[in-house]
């Protein structure tokens, strides 16, 4: 078994993230931890409640299971937008010491806006609904991940572009 990875989940809501998670699952070697933002927020915020009424709370949780999953898994995945920067720094500090020796990998999920909106109107009724407003500004907002944010690798899947549909960079 080659060192431990962290897969580091960025796109819009909307764009494929957790149905890549479904789809590659298996690809991996050895045990995986999937940690979902949402799916914490979804335990801690309840039906009717603002979404991020408690964020403090839903955040530390989700920095909790990931150093966690680093600590027993081969494997983690980290299943939420990281639509930029700013999001993605936070997210590799607070799991801070947990990451030494951890391979860090970026996976974007680029798809067209348009699909982004499609794909969320399927959710239309659930708690995963995201107002199609917020799905637009999310997508202009997106920045691409870079080395110099802590990634050893970045993947860009982009199911909907002609030919590969992976782009894989790697850090010299």
């Amino acid at each position: 078994m080659s060192k431990k990875k962290l897969f580091v989940m960025c796109g819009n809501a909307g764009c494929g993230k957790s149905t890549w998670i479904q789809n590659n699952l298996h690809t991996l070697e050895g045990y995986t931890s999937v940690v979902s933002r949402d799916q914490i927020r979804f335990l801690f915020v309840p039906e009717g409640e603002d979404y991020f009424s408690r964020e403090t709370e839903v955040y530390a949780k989700f920095i909790d299971d990931i150093q966690f999953g680093l600590e027993n898994a081969d494997n983690v995945i980290v299943d939420a937008t990281h639509l930029n920067e700013g999001s993605r720094g936070k997210l590799l500090r607070r799991i801070g010491p947990a990451l030494k020796g951890v391979e860090v990998i970026a996976v974007v999920i680029k798809v067209p806006l348009k699909v982004s909106l499609d794909q969320n109107e399927k959710r239309k009724g659930s708690r995963s609904y995201v107002p199609r407003s917020v799905i637009r500004r999310m997508y202009y907002q997106f920045t691409m991940p870079a080395f110099e944010e802590g990634f050893d690798k970045i993947y860009v899947y982009s199911p909907y572009k002609e030919g590969a549909k992976y782009t894989i960079f790697e850090k010299e």
